[in-house]
């Protein structure tokens, strides 16, 4: 009887320590650790109602500085939106959980013009260059900004994940709510729905082509489709290179932006 007690005891006392909260589970997921730099090329695929796709390359590089990640992104081909590019500086929280508001340059050559994208508001909820990303997604979430719930587990390709709600204390944003699937292996996102002012689903993001690079698991496709409109975005990204050698700080300007010194 002493052994019954003892191994329920155990077991009881297991389970209590691995349970976890929705919030536990996304702040793993916030915390899965990042290179220092990246650089690397992707193809953003922009395929219409109509069926009819539109083919833009770009130049992505990224560089942690602790407090703040700054990341650049410029398109290189068609010729129409060559030179454009976008700059984000994307903030720490602070010992408190207070984030402070990230900061957005959108650089169009043709215009010959910069202009500051609000990180809230109608304008973060704005289509990133006719895609169906959004500014918002580009950038990272707040933790503080969500509220969250643990709706149990659920296998996504093959890989089992935590489903998790994701409520936003801001219910003017345009996707208010969404739920997450983290892998319960290494805590990364492999597809999250996203759902509208009036709960209904508005876009489906799905990570594949994962791949392990300098011990740091990355997704080479993001697809983003919006199931309202019938209309999806890929992002393929190519050439991934993660803390091979640093990268200019000038890179991370306005002013480079202008210059086309990214490459």
């Amino acid at each position: 009887m002493k052994r019954t007690i003892f191994t329920l005891t155990t077991f009881l006392l297991g389970a209590a320590a691995f349970a976890q909260t929705g919030y536990d589970i996304m702040k793993k997921a916030d915390e899965v650790p990042e290179p220092v730099t990246s650089s690397s090329t992707a193809t953003l695929t922009i395929h219409s109602k109509k069926g009819s796709d539109r083919i833009r390359e770009v130049i992505m590089k990224s560089k942690d500085y602790g407090d703040v990640k700054k990341e650049v992104i410029v398109f290189v081909t068609p010729k129409d939106v060559a030179g454009t590019g976008y700059l984000m500086f994307d903030y720490d929280e602070d010992a408190n959980g207070n984030k402070k508001d990230s900061d957005n340059w959108l650089y169009m050559p043709a215009m010959k013009k910069t202009r500051r994208i609000a990180s809230s508001g109608s304008e973060s909820d704005g289509s990133f260059m006719g895609t169906d990303f959004t500014y918002r997604d580009m950038g990272e979430r707040s933790l503080n900004d969500y509220t969250y719930n643990l709706l149990g587990e659920e296998s996504v390709d093959g890989t089992e994940c935590y489903k998790v709600e994701c409520i936003a204390k801001d219910k003017t944003q345009k996707d208010p709510r969404y739920i997450s699937y983290i892998a319960k292996s290494d805590y990364i996102l492999r597809k999250c729905e996203l759902f509208d002012r009036q709960n209904n689903l508005h876009r489906i993001l799905t990570c594949t082509d994962f791949t392990t690079i300098k011990g740091f698991t990355t997704a080479q496709k993001m697809k983003m489709e919006n199931v309202q409109t019938d209309t999806w975005s890929l992002i393929e990204s190519k050439n991934i290179v993660y803390d091979g050698g640093d990268i200019d700080d000038s890179l991370f300007t306005v002013a480079s932006l202008e210059k086309g010194r990214v490459r």
